[in-house]
């Protein structure tokens, strides 16, 4: 599988869980939106470790001039389009929709934002955008999901994803 790094999409290597580590660290501070330096690290750590059980394809930093920085995971996996989203449907969805890439590849996109009745409480914001990319012919997915913490320029980083997940090309 292909995708085409559109602008505004930073790539770390998935060498190991430090480098991928300290890669993610540099590119969030070089953003200008860091936190303190310890709470970006951990938070890195935490992403590359997650990339790297899910033996992720991808791992990237998602920017925009006005927006706060995002975390892209893409992971390659088999199955049918419904498998990965068919648990998603009792959590807190905020929008789907369907439609085909670029290539005509079927594609299933699913906005998760935290409720209002989450932030009176206390929960932590987070957005996630999740898109699935099936590849019929051979039982493959791609799988991404664009994560951000603040929602800063939420926007604005969704449709560089959305650029991304289009270009997703299975062909050899």
């Amino acid at each position: 599988m292909k995708v085409d790094l559109v602008a505004g999409v930073t790539p770390v290597s998935l060498g190991s869980v430090e480098q991928t580590a300290a890669e993610l660290t540099d590119l969030i501070k070089q953003c200008g939106h860091a936190e303190p330096d310890l709470g970006v690290h951990v938070s890195a750590r935490e992403a590359a470790e997650i990339a790297h059980r899910s033996s992720a394809g991808l791992l990237a930093v998602v920017r925009g001039p006005a927006a706060d920085p995002a975390l892209l995971l893409g992971v390659l996996t088999t199955g049918s389009l419904r498998d990965p989203l068919a648990k998603q449907f009792d959590s807190d969805i905020r929008e789907t929709a369907e439609g085909h890439t670029a290539h005509g590849y079927p594609v299933a996109f699913v906005e998760r934002v935290v409720t209002a009745e989450q932030l009176r409480a206390g929960s932590p914001f987070d957005c996630q955008l999740q898109a699935v990319v099936a590849d019929p012919d051979h039982s493959r997915l791609a799988v991404f999901t664009l994560s951000s913490t603040t929602g800063r320029g939420w926007l604005e980083v969704s449709a560089v994803f959305g650029r991304l997940v289009s270009s997703v090309d299975f062909r050899d």
